[in-house]
């Protein structure tokens, strides 16, 4: 189950690939640092496709969240004591912008 999944992250997460070995990791490629030998260091090709690709998936993953967080009490801070709260809130945020998705493709 757990070769099914892959974490997609940023160039802000560097550190846990090292730290962590939760699951497969996917960062983009970093861009080599100038030196005096590599004063012109760039991607190449492949790798800026390659991160462009990256790019494409994890949008889409950076937008569900933004939509889950339209209901207001996700987004804010929760003054609650109850993970399991926590947790149905957030599902339930979840499966409300699953609907809106839904009928929006409905529409179209």
């Amino acid at each position: 189950m757990r070769d099914l999944f892959a974490l997609l992250a940023d160039l802000g997460y560097l550190g846990l690939v090292t730290d962590y070995d939760l699951l497969p990791q996917s960062l983009p490629q970093r861009k080599p640092r100038r030196r005096k030998k590599r004063p012109d260091a760039a991607l190449t090709a492949a790798q800026r496709t390659e991160n462009a690709a990256h790019a494409r998936r994890r949008v889409k993953v950076e937008h569900a969240i933004s939509g889950a967080k339209r209901l207001g009490c996700v987004a804010q801070t929760g003054r609650n004591k109850s993970a399991s709260f926590n947790d149905r809130l957030l599902a339930l945020a979840c499966g409300i912008w699953n609907w809106h998705l839904k009928k929006q493709r409905e529409f179209i």
